[in-house]
């Protein structure tokens, strides 16, 4: 079932490794995270953080969010909007969304649908109204160019998959990258030039990889160690200078000492900055930037997972849902 137009009545409201589409939000280790075939599996994870807000997707104009909520069980999409501090229900369906984004200037917003071996990509003009298909493919995840032209896609298994690009229709497909590893998290970057993905390697090792969108090179732009955690989930700064992305350790038997960070990485030089102390664990992730100042993001800070914005150097942190 696609989403539907509200009821007159609708809805306003002020990590678990669980995968819905090319979402990966607290995600634990390789181990973990790859016994799971879909997004949508069950956990079985002690006492998870509520998922009242989490996914933020910034509009072009920077006056709203869009984002995914589980207060009613399964992922519904969500809009906040700055002016008020409020937000509004915008799907009702039986369906698990992934991530959402903006599209056609934000004119509409794009988000998948996984049904088994295929991927969907929804489109929901913005407001109230009815979504459409606008495309299907037999792929892990898909992400929409900025300028609409273009969609990347994982085709493969969740283990080993190639990255593709391919026209909006899906046409004139070109791989670019082998099938070694495994690729999730697509953002491309502001020019359309690039794609930043998470890269799992054969041993497991979470990284975030640039790769060129017409396949003419790739390059590993963020490499942490073990105890630093498992860099995913790039986001692209408005100048395409900088990335931001979350970074983790995730206790699977104890999900109240995972602690997730944040991070920054500048994309010329590699260098990269952790972003807020935290005074006890809690699981800051999936960034994407509000402007060239602030990144919003999700946080289990308050218990539950609700969205928050701080400046791009980790200060002045204000939660925006509740």
């Amino acid at each position: 079932m696609t989403a539907r137009t509200p009821p007159a009545s609708a809805d306003w409201c002020a990590g678990i490794a669980v995968r819905h589409g090319d979402r990966r939000t607290a995600a634990w280790p390789a181990p973990f995270v790859l016994a799971s075939a879909l997004f949508s599996a069950a956990t079985t994870l002690a006492s998870p953080p509520a998922r009242n807000a989490t996914l933020p997707a910034v509009s072009p104009d920077g006056q709203r969010i869009v984002y995914a909520s589980e207060r009613d069980s399964l992922p519904e999409l969500y809009v906040y909007e700055f002016a008020t501090g409020l937000s509004r229900r915008l799907t009702y369906s039986s369906a698990n969304e992934g991530p959402p984004a903006w599209a056609d200037s934000g004119r509409s917003i794009v988000y998948t649908l996984a049904r088994g071996d295929s991927t969907t990509l929804q489109s929901l003009p913005f407001g109230f109204g009815v979504a459409s298909t606008r495309l299907t493919l037999p792929a892990k995840s898909i992400r929409l160019a900025h300028d609409g032209t273009r969609v990347a896609y994982t085709w493969g298994s969740w283990t080993r998959n190639r990255l593709v690009v391919a026209n909006r229709d899906g046409s004139r497909a070109n791989a670019i990258t082998d099938s070694a590893s495994a690729w999730y998290n697509l953002a491309w970057s502001p020019d359309d030039s690039l794609i930043a993905a998470t890269r799992n390697d054969s041993s497991g090792s979470f990284q975030i990889w640039l790769i060129r969108a017409d396949a003419r090179g790739k390059r590993q732009l963020v490499k942490l160690g073990d105890e630093l955690g498992h860099p995913q989930w790039p986001a692209w700064s408005p100048d395409g200078r900088t990335i931001a992305f979350q970074a983790g350790t995730y206790v699977r038997a104890a999900p109240e000492k995972s602690d997730a960070y944040v991070c920054t990485v500048d994309v010329a030089t590699g260098k990269v900055k952790r972003l807020r102390e935290h005074p006890v664990p809690m699981l800051d992730e999936t960034p994407c930037w509000l402007d060239g100042e602030h990144i919003v993001f999700q946080s289990t800070q308050s218990g539950a997972f609700e969205l928050w914005v701080m400046r791009a150097d980790g200060s002045e942190a204000k939660r925006l849902t509740r």
